[in-house]
């Protein structure tokens, strides 16, 4: 028996539909390799890169967070050596201990992502902690330290003479500069160098001037007046001298500000130590409690002339006594004869006494630059017929070569003591 077999022919679209079926399949697979390499290739990081200055070009995510959290890690919170402008020094600093930390998440996902070469490190901040961190970073000043000698004798001429201001007795320690951060803007300018893994960073600082030991001193740098008078050993006068020594020595006078010998010293008493001894009462010489004084109060009128400073009230006493400068002296009264003068300079003026068995020096410390003052004393005119004499002294103040001053002294004595 004959079997017959029949060939089916598929129209020609049956056939075109398979074809392009097939071509899809195709394309849809090569889509998905393509994908799947794209993908592996977008978790690689970018040929030649670094982070933090730690290269990891090629790297995939793995890899990348191994060198993040060793390499780069190393690298920003490794100890900085922290530059102060302005001040020559340094002082280590540890990011870690101070607030600052890697963020290894952010810098792995920046180190896969973009175009760019060089990355900084991504970081955690403690603002906080960072700049109380960096508050504690500073120099203190060191204050400059003043010292004035208790005033040896240099001037004690009756007549015409002559004072030029010195530095003779003053010791003064220099001080330093000292500095500060503030921590804001040290902040700022330390993070990127941690984000960029640098060594070495610079902050600015504020300076801090130092000041003056004893602050009141500020400006006193000379040795402006001086005078020296002498006296006889251990009679009672002495020990009223003495005191009112101790109690003058050491006064500051700020500039502008006058000083009263009455208002500084008080009345003199028992209860201070003060002693009966001969003054010139009424023109005659009697016990007096604080008899002498009246010697204290001339030498310091002679230092204050011989300063270039205003005398604002003085008086020579009623009769001439030989140890004093003719005219150039000034007794003293509680409650009526005072010593009154002003400081007009723009620094402190600073008393200071030293007493020996047998003279008193005082020494005025403050700062007239190159002052020099001259002292001229006229002839003696006699009055009278107990040896009284009137007698004119002139004091002539120069600074540098320019005359900035002068001022005259007229008085009559009685009689001689």
């Amino acid at each position: 028996m004959v079997s017959t077999v029949y060939e089916v022919k598929r129209p020609w679209y049956a056939r075109l539909w398979i074809l392009i079926s097939a071509a899809l399949v195709v394309l849809v697979v090569a889509a998905v390799v393509t994908l799947v390499v794209m993908a592996r290739r977008a978790r690689l990081a970018p040929p030649g890169r670094t982070i933090a200055g730690v290269a990891v070009g090629g790297l995939d995510e793995r890899e990348l967070r191994a060198a993040v959290e060793s390499a780069v890690r190393a690298r920003v919170e490794q100890p900085l050596t922290v530059r102060v402008t302005g001040t020559g020094q340094t002082f280590t600093f540890s990011p870690a201990a101070s607030g600052v930390t890697l963020d290894v998440e952010a810098t792995v996902r920046a180190g896969l992502a973009g175009s760019a070469a060089a990355l900084p490190a991504s970081l955690t901040v403690d603002s906080a902690t960072l700049e109380a961190a960096l508050a504690e970073h500073r120099r203190a000043a060191v204050d400059a330290v003043v010292k004035l000698a208790a005033p040896s004798p240099r001037l004690e001429a009756k007549g015409d003479t002559s004072f030029t201001a010195t530095t003779a007795g003053v010791t003064r320690t220099a001080g330093r500069a000292g500095w500060t951060l503030d921590p804001a803007t040290a902040a700022a300018a330390l993070v990127p160098a941690i984000r960029s893994g640098l060594p070495e960073a610079s902050v600015p600082s504020t300076p801090v001037a130092p000041g003056i030991k004893p602050a009141n001193l500020a400006g006193v740098d000379q040795l402006i007046g001086t005078f020296t008078t002498h006296h006889p050993c251990c009679a009672p006068r002495v020990t009223n001298i003495h005191l009112i020594a101790k109690l003058v020595d050491g006064t500051v006078v700020a500039p502008g500000a006058t000083f009263s010998l009455n208002d500084k010293v008080g009345e003199r008493t028992r209860d201070k130590g003060f002693v009966p001894a001969p003054a010139i009462v009424d023109g005659e010489l009697e016990d007096q409690l604080g008899g002498g004084v009246s010697q204290f109060s001339t030498t310091l009128f002679n230092a204050v002339w011989f300063a270039g400073l205003p005398s604002l009230e003085h008086q020579p006493h009623s009769k001439y006594i030989s140890r004093y400068p003719p005219g150039r002296e000034a007794t003293l009264d509680w409650g009526n004869i005072d010593n009154v003068f002003r400081n007009d300079t723009e620094a402190p003026v600073v008393i200071r006494v030293k007493t020996t068995g047998t003279s008193v020096t005082v020494g005025l410390y403050g700062h007239t630059g190159d002052r020099r003052v001259v002292s001229e004393t006229g002839p003696r005119n006699p009055v009278g017929a107990e040896g009284g004499f009137s007698i004119r002294v002139t004091r002539t103040v120069h600074d540098g070569d320019r005359k900035t001053g002068s001022a005259t002294l007229r008085w009559t004595y009685e009689g001689l003591d």
